[in-house]
């Protein structure tokens, strides 16, 4: 009989001693993303359809890209232009044409009765976001020190689909959000290919998804042209589909793993006083105060 008491507590450490190891065993650490660099042409345009669950269509977005230089390094500008809803909104992020971190964004919503200006600035190891609201509106600014490596939430759409998941099916960035000025930590997931139907058609592509401010955000990519891009985007809210890659007859396949590049790091910034934009016109900053 004391025996087999004895053998039970035996049995029972074990156990124990196997789930302690087990509890203090390490998670398994999240991959910083990689960027691979873009082969975006200049001029090239995107129309993308939003439509509200429940609801149906309710807005046009159209994205223009374009190449140019900033600072002396090479950068792409991501000019957005929407309408819907008695509401109209513009914004332009200018990124480097490398690493895709950005240098400065600006976004302009107007409606009826009132206009709204975000100017959304990165460098010297802060973010400085400059607000206007109406065109004689007095100017506020907020500064936030962030010395780290970040990204702009207007380049999301186009981030995602750069972002190398050769050796992990999950990777995290941080993003600067206008919401509340926050810098968020974003997990972004690689779900694999997945199937989805617009006006009654079929496509595949590869579905990638990640929250924010505890709304879980869907972006699915193809590969078109020999680039990647979004075809469909859910917000959360809205979701977007690209009328050019969805149209009858369009490619259906899921883009192939990206080849691995080395990211090459932007130099760190000298303080310099900023240049000033160019006369304006198509492929101008954009300058709203």
């Amino acid at each position: 009989m004391k025996e087999g008491i004895l053998k039970l507590a035996g049995i029972a450490l074990l156990m124990a001693a196997i789930l302690t190891v087990g509890a203090t065993v390490p998670a398994r650490a999240l991959s910083e993303a990689r960027v691979l660099s873009p082969d975006w042409h200049n001029g090239e345009t995107f129309t993308y359809a939003i439509y509200q669950p429940a609801v149906g269509r309710i807005a046009t977005a159209y994205y223009r890209l374009l190449t140019g230089e900033y600072e002396g390094r090479p950068i792409y500008k991501i000019v957005y232009n929407g309408k819907g809803g008695g509401l109209a909104e513009s914004s332009t992020a200018i990124v480097d044409a490398v690493t895709l971190e950005p240098y400065k964004s600006v976004r302009k919503i107007k409606s009826a009765k009132q206009v709204f200006y975000i100017d959304t600035s990165y460098g010297d190891g802060r973010i400085l976001v400059r607000r206007k609201q109406g065109e004689e509106g007095q100017i506020q600014e907020t500064s936030i020190d962030f010395p780290g490596r970040i990204f702009d939430y207007e380049e999301m759409m186009w981030l995602i689909p750069q972002l190398d998941f050769s050796n992990d099916d999950r990777v995290h960035l941080t993003l600067f959000s206008t919401i509340g000025d926050q810098t968020i930590l974003v997990v972004v997931r690689n779900m694999g290919e997945d199937a989805f139907k617009f006006n009654n058609q079929k496509f595949t592509a590869t579905k990638y998804t990640f929250n924010l401010n505890l709304i879980t955000q869907t972006i699915w990519v193809q590969e078109i042209g020999g680039r990647r891009l979004a075809v469909k985007y859910d917000t959360g809210e809205n979701i977007l589909y690209n009328l050019e890659a969805l149209k009858p007859g369009a490619a259906v396949v899921a883009p192939p793993a990206p080849e691995k590049k080395v990211e090459k790091p932007k130099p760190p910034e000298q303080p310099k006083e900023e240049a000033k934009p160019k006369k304006e016109g198509e492929g101008e900053h954009k300058v709203y105060f």
